[in-house]
């Protein structure tokens, strides 16, 4: 949820008054509000800093968790695919060195 009709009414604007100090055409600003448009990440940018807010706020993102916070990064991922390309056995080579290496960074 864009939060900018949110954040120009808490502060005490009018379209058009954001409008002369943004320089953004009030009808433009009507349309991002109505979310009939998206505004481009510049004037995103602009907004989070004219209203003092971060652009996950501006976004209505503020507090929400991704909805799985492990996922593999990119490394990780390229591990994963040349581990699932490995024949079986060597598969099983691989897990018993993860084991040697997990008994010895226990001592």
């Amino acid at each position: 949820m864009f939060r900018l009709k949110e954040l120009r009414v808490e502060n005490g604007l009018k379209r058009s008054e954001l409008a002369r100090l943004t320089g953004i055409h009030q009808n433009t600003i009507a349309n991002y509000e109505n979310e009939v448009r998206q505004a481009p990440y510049e004037t995103l940018i602009l907004f989070a800093d004219f209203f003092a807010v971060s652009l996950d706020e501006l976004l209505g993102r503020e507090g929400t968790q991704p909805q799985n916070p492990i996922l593999p990064s990119s490394y990780e991922q390229k591990l994963l695919n040349r581990y699932r390309a490995l024949s079986p056995a060597d598969r099983t080579r691989i897990e018993k060195i993860l084991g040697v290496l997990e008994e010895t960074s226990r001592t």
